[in-house]
């Protein structure tokens, strides 16, 4: 991990020493795997082929009713050929994604935040046409509360380290239960990335809007542990110069996408 990404995400539990763990809590753990037909962050299609990506979660509650969490998750680009995608080709049954966050939660009367530290870390980076991509950091702060049923949310994202950038998203997220066992999850949202942020997302730096995204997810708890996902995803670039430029980079500029994915609780 980036030195400066040990070093910020070290900071979280030293603000928190001052917490004390319920002696009657124990963290909860969440395990996930999910099996995606193509792998896409902010808008721009990374691998457009089938990819895995593993995760696991850890949440601590403190006393004061917050929580910390730690979380890990990965991309694993299933074939070697990454299709009309950002990614490098040649990787197949290798993390080309690979992410850690440290996360504080809290909720201050109705709303509900959760702040932290983001890393994300590419293996391949020295293979990119447009610029090399290695390690890099952001600091991260989520605000959302619950209005007629639905959560509006908004997002703020700050990469300090190799980006000094800003990325925004604000969204709508509503989860309608359809029985015992079954759910429907609705997520929508659109994104504005400064012009730093732009450079290195999309390798072209133009400020304003990114991308518009939305999701349908049908959930089953399958037990008191499991859930099981299948979910439909869409993203289309809003900024017509972005836009253009994958169609010249050849990278599909309004991916369609689908997954399926599993998680224990424990």
């Amino acid at each position: 991990m980036h030195r400066r990404a040990t070093v910020a995400l070290s900071l979280l539990p030293l603000l928190c020493s001052g917490c004390i763990v319920p002696e009657d809590q124990k963290p909860t753990v969440a395990i996930g795997s999910t099996f995606a037909t193509k792998f896409v962050h902010r808008g721009m299609t990374l691998v457009d082929n089938p990819v895995w990506q593993p995760r696991m979660g850890v949440g601590l509650p403190l006393t004061n009713g917050d929580t910390i969490g730690l979380d890990a998750e990965a991309n694993m680009d299933l074939r070697n050929d990454t299709g009309g995608a950002w990614f490098p080709d040649g990787h197949a049954g290798r993390f080309s994604q690979i992410e850690a966050v440290a996360s504080y939660q809290k909720r201050i009367g109705d709303v509900s935040l959760r702040a932290g530290v983001h890393n994300y870390n590419l293996p391949n980076g020295l293979e990119f046409v447009n610029g090399e991509r290695g390690a890099t950091s952001e600091v991260f702060l989520v605000a959302s509360t619950e209005v007629l049923e639905a959560t509006p949310y908004i997002g703020i994202n700050y990469d300090f380290d190799e980006v000094r950038g800003g990325y925004y998203r604000a969204g709508l997220t509503e989860n309608i239960p359809l029985g015992d066992k079954w759910a429907l999850d609705l997520d929508g949202s659109l994104s504005y990335a400064s012009e730093a942020q732009a450079s290195w997302l999309y390798g072209l730096g133009e400020n304003g809007l990114a991308d518009l995204r939305g999701s349908l997810a049908l959930q089953y708890r399958y037990d008191q542990r499991t859930l099981l996902n299948v979910a439909a995803h869409g993203s289309a670039m809003m900024n017509s110069t972005q836009d253009r430029w994958f169609r010249d980079l050849g990278i599909d500029d309004d991916p369609i996408w689908f997954s399926m994915a599993v998680q224990w609780t424990f």
